[in-house]
């Protein structure tokens, strides 16, 4: 018996007979999350083989039938490749969905060099700048005004950075969607989730960090409001590097 009847949280392990054991709701997703951190992490290098069915069943206590749906999960996100009589075999990283929000997610927990959100904040300004150019000239008047609400929440929350943040990503999401782009806009909203800039607000450095990010955005703005596209997708990249400069120094200090 799978126990998926057990209440729905974060997994947990107890000790039955010397094995170990899980109970959680939903099992393939722990199966998923736990071989996930082992093959991002290098644990399971590329080339390896999985352990089998049985014994996969054996280490976390499921059925069959959720180990093989979790090694379902963990070949559609290129994670792994599952072949009859060979095993699953752990994929190149070339391989993995890297925009996939449990790949993603483990994997800049292990970005010691920076070097994944390097690449994701470059993904970011080249689509952010060019969906930003094409939004200016379709922004509706509601949407302009709405960008002007969000730039003052933005400078009267210097002091409460959750609220800051969201109205942040409030002006970018009215951008990104007025653009028109709905792949940009997914590949943007999952780079915001998982790689957002989240500077410490007790030093004066990042007051002055968030009077910055303002100042940049009003810039932005005024771009949008004359209609100059080109001029403000030249602004929104300017934005998005410096500000990635920023938080590079501010985590290597």
């Amino acid at each position: 018996m799978d126990g998926t009847s057990a209440k729905v949280g974060a997994p947990t392990q107890t000790e039955r007979d010397g094995k170990r054991r899980w109970r959680p709701a939903r099992l393939p997703a722990v199966i998923v999350e736990e071989l996930a951190r082992r093959i991002v992490s290098g644990e399971l290098a590329e080339g390896a083989v999985l352990p089998t069915e049985p014994a996969l069943c054996e280490e976390f206590g499921f059925s069959r039938t959720s180990v093989r749906e979790g090694l379902k999960l963990l070949q559609e996100r290129g994670l792994v490749r599952v072949e009859q009589g060979r095993g699953t075999t752990v994929q190149p990283r070339g391989s993995w969905n890297m925009l996939d929000p449990v790949v993603l997610r483990i994997a800049l927990a292990h970005d010691d060099d920076m070097s994944l959100l390097d690449d994701l904040i470059a993904v970011r300004r080249l689509l952010e700048a060019e969906m930003t150019r094409a939004a200016a000239s379709r922004l509706t008047d509601a949407e302009l005004t709405a960008l002007a609400e969000n730039l003052d929440r933005m400078a009267g929350d210097f002091d409460d950075y959750d609220r800051f943040r969201a109205a942040d990503n409030a002006f970018h999401a009215i951008v990104m969607k007025a653009s028109g782009n709905e792949v940009g806009l997914t590949i943007v909203r999952a780079i915001h989730a998982h790689a957002g800039v989240t500077p410490p607000l007790a030093s004066a450095a990042s007051r002055k960090a968030l009077e910055q990010t303002v100042a940049e955005h009003r810039a932005i703005y005024e771009a949008l409001v004359a209609r100059d596209g080109h001029l403000a997708e030249a602004r929104i990249s300017e934005h998005i590097s410096s500000a990635w400069e920023h938080r590079k120094r501010t985590q290597n200090a």
